[in-house]
């Protein structure tokens, strides 16, 4: 019900405001619907230290566990979901040794604002890179929209990077626009004055904007992908045409692993483990 007053609120708004119609579906694309907490994910926000790091938006929540000498492994987790998502991960990878560092995107978890965007992301993780200020190679593993995050930021900075996980990622922003266009029934004209807004606002057309292409900045070694090739919410043609374009990747196609589920899969943490120990992972 609740879609079908958007779409029809779009629908008309388009055809005598186009204006105010893209201005009105750029603030909906925004905003963090979820922003509750799971039952398995709260033990990690009851368990864990917390730091707050400058951020003009609001202070950004950082965590930390693991050997704080360890080789650096950073956690981004994917859109309406949080740090807690990724910690049986993180739990995994302090028990290697390693300094695992997750931290809550904006509008996401406990802050007080609930609406974001892939420009204030990727500022936000470049400020915890920045506070980290890592002097030798590291890692990052990240989920869905958390891998566009860890790309469009990681093209734009002056670090060196060891291996990157991403279990799944929207290869190209603008396929998700194009989607959001269809899903709430935004017209010609206002989508063409919402990519105009976007553009002003990410400083480039998304059409510029994908995974691939910020890839091939980005100073790393080697690169593992794991999607699950049924998942609902991203299609597994996403990672597949990264992989096909980018040199030192590996695809692994997994079934029943679903898009939020795989994060807690022994199977995938096994592989992400492996991968981030220097093992051959099949």
């Amino acid at each position: 019900m609740q879609l079908a007053l958007i779409r029809t609120y779009f629908g008309f708004t388009s055809l005598v405001d186009p204006t105010t119609a893209a201005y009105k579906s750029f603030k909906l694309f925004q905003k963090v619907k979820i922003k509750k907490v799971r039952k398995r994910e709260e033990v990690f926000y009851d368990t864990i230290s917390v730091t707050e790091i400058p951020y003009h938006k609001e202070p950004i929540r950082l965590y930390e566990t693991g050997n704080p000498e360890g080789d650096l492994v950073l956690l981004i987790h994917g859109w309406e979901s949080n740090a807690g998502s990724m910690s049986q991960i993180g739990n995994e990878l302090a028990q290697i040794g390693k300094r695992v560092v997750s931290f809550d995107l904006p509008g996401h978890a406990y802050y007080e604002s609930a609406s974001t965007n892939l420009l204030e992301c990727k500022e936000a993780m470049m400020t915890v890179l920045n506070h980290l200020n890592p002097q030798k190679p590291f890692s990052t593993i990240s989920h869905s929209f958390g891998s566009a995050v860890t790309a469009f930021c990681l093209a734009e900075a002056d670090y060196e990077v060891d291996k990157m996980i991403f279990l799944t990622g929207p290869n190209k922003v603008e396929n998700v626009f194009n989607e959001f266009k269809e899903v709430i029934g935004l017209g010609g004209k206002a989508y063409k004055k919402l990519l105009e807004i976007t553009h002003d606002k990410l400083g480039q057309p998304i059409e510029n904007i994908s995974i691939q292409r910020n890839l091939k900045k980005i100073n790393y070694r080697k690169l593992l992908m794991i999607h699950d090739r049924y998942d609902k919410v991203l299609p597994f043609s996403n990672s597949a045409e990264i992989n096909d374009t980018i040199e030192n990747s590996q695809l692994i196609g997994m079934e029943k692993i679903g898009h939020y589920r795989m994060l807690w899969n022994e199977e995938v943490i096994k592989r992400c483990l492996g991968f981030i120990k220097g093992k051959e992972v099949l």
